[in-house]
């Protein structure tokens, strides 16, 4: 073999063994990006997975302000460290405890120049870190008006581990304060307290021994209500409260915020219905009738364009109200507890008013199932929206809650061959004036209604009631109701995320 074909042979070996480093360093390269993509996309979701339980705890810790011992105890509850409602696993991730923080600033509700909200201590690791010193655990209500949880996770990586064990994630979300105090509300709950309402509820009822009604699941339903709402500003107290006039039952603190006022129907004999009669509605006698009429009763034009329906002025309660809009049923806006003793409007839910008597059953303590002329929704609505207009308040929500099966009938006094669809037009024209309608199908069971010129059931006429799907809750095992009403309270002062800011005090 010639000098010159060894030489080429040798060279032709060389780059045999080039190409395997060159293999061996591509196969470097590729598990490198494999372990890039997959260990970076298990950061991804882990971080992801963070921020919503971070979103969540904000969120509910912003229900409860200003309280921010409550505050702090929920967001500690739906954080996503082990044990809490929203506890992650998964993807290699450790989350840690989170870090609660409350603040005081100029874009959420009810803030307060200059104001240094104070901070709950906790012995466990689950700390709490206010600007300035630490304060006190208060024992109430504060001056915070936003609560900022900030939480951090350990995820391990898999293939990138020799290079990089783990990663560490962060989430952090800022949520106002409930917006009721901003936006103060007139709330009027129309109650379908006909005898179908005496039919057993399947809900538990604290205070009622035996199996409960319906309706006493109704008033506790609006008892969660009223512990959802703000009667006033104040976190002390609400003052003392001037009772309604023009043969009203109901009485308003100074500076109301939520005001909520209670419907019936049938109607309440009398026009409008006299004291006497309206306390038989909701007093401790067992005793307590009713005559089994209609008030007089003016024909409401519904598409008039008016925007009380056609009411006339006169005839401005006419017998469906029986609480005026009342803000005395909570003492603060802090203390949750209410005023069974003082206030009509919470007299009227409380079976527990009447001292030494315990209620099995019964129609003869808070509302009664009057009975006696059916169910006749349209009058209720549009008295509803007419007492809405002519006591409106700068700044205020309208809002009516309906709770019924939607079982409609003709009323006794006059033709109304179409009972359902006046209902819902009644619905429609208040919902157009600029009224939200929360309705609740309680019981009902596709019963067709009696509608000459309109084919409905009772659910559907429920449904179109409300003002959108959002606003519309249907039951038809007559269930326990204070989940219900909780959550449209809840959602009639929503908190809200919002960006945040240096801590308190502070403007942004």
């Amino acid at each position: 073999m010639t000098r010159a074909a060894k030489l080429f042979r040798r060279l032709r070996h060389q780059e045999g063994g080039q190409s395997l480093v060159f293999i061996a360093l591509a196969m470097i390269v590729l598990v490198g990006f494999a372990a890039l993509v997959i260990d970076i996309g298990r950061v991804w979701v882990a971080k992801q997975k963070l921020q919503g339980a971070v979103d969540a705890s904000a969120l509910v810790a912003g229900q409860d302000l200003p309280n921010s011992n409550q505050a702090f105890t929920d967001a500690l509850s739906y954080d996503g460290a082990s044990g809490a409602k929203n506890q992650l696993g998964g993807y290699g991730m450790t989350p840690n405890a989170p870090v609660v923080t409350f603040e005081c600033v100029s874009h959420a509700p009810n803030y307060s120049a200059g104001a240094t909200p104070t901070c709950p201590t906790d012995s466990s690791s689950k700390a709490c870190q206010p600007s300035g010193a630490q304060s006190p655990y208060p024992s109430g209500a504060t001056t915070c008006n936003a609560v900022n949880v900030t939480e951090t996770a350990t995820v391990k990586t898999t293939f990138g581990g020799i290079f990089l064990p783990s990663f560490t994630v962060s989430a952090s979300a800022t949520s106002a304060m409930r917006g009721s105090s901003a936006s103060p509300l007139n709330v009027y709950v129309i109650v379908d307290n006909t005898r179908s309402m005496t039919s057993a509820c399947t809900g538990t009822v604290t205070g009622i021994s035996g199996t409960p009604e319906r309706l006493d699941c109704a008033k506790a339903g609006m008892q969660a209500l009223l512990q959802q709402l703000t009667p006033c500003n104040s976190s002390t107290s609400c003052g003392t409260a001037t009772a309604n006039g023009s043969g009203q039952l109901g009485a308003n603190v100074a500076s109301p915020v939520d005001e909520v006022g209670l419907l019936v129907f049938p109607a309440i004999t009398g026009n409008p219905p006299a004291m006497s009669t309206l306390n038989k509605e909701i007093d401790c006698s067992s005793s307590s009738s009713f005559a089994v009429t209609y008030p007089t009763y003016q024909s409401y034009t519904y598409n008039s364009g008016q925007p009380d329906g056609g009411i006339p002025a006169a005839d401005d309660y006419i017998g469906y109200q029986a609480i005026a809009l009342s803000s005395d049923y909570r003492p603060s806006s802090a203390n949750a507890t209410l005023n069974s003793t003082t206030s009509n409007l919470v007299a009227s839910l409380d079976w527990g008013q009447c001292p030494g008597v315990v209620y099995p059953n019964g129609d003869y303590y808070g509302l009664k199932d009057i009975g006696g002329q059916g169910s006749y929704l349209a009058g209720a609505i549009t008295e509803a929206q007419h007492l809405l207009n002519v006591n409106a308040r700068a700044g205020a929500k309208n809002v009516i809650i309906v709770l019924s099966d939607g079982q409609m009938n003709n009323p006794k006094t006059f033709t109304d061959k179409n009972p359902c669809n006046s209902a819902v037009q009644a619905a429609t024209q208040a919902t157009a004036a600029g009224t939200t309608i929360y309705a609740i199908a309680y019981g009902s069971n596709g019963t067709v209604c009696p509608d000459t010129g309109y084919t409905y059931t009772d659910k559907q006429v429920m449904q179109d009631i409300a003002s959108s799907a959002k606003t519309f809750f249907y039951d038809p095992n007559n269930g326990g109701l204070t989940g219900t009403f909780a959550t449209i309270g809840t959602a009639l002062g929503d908190p809200r995320l919002i960006f945040d800011c240096p801590p308190a005090p502070a403007t942004c």
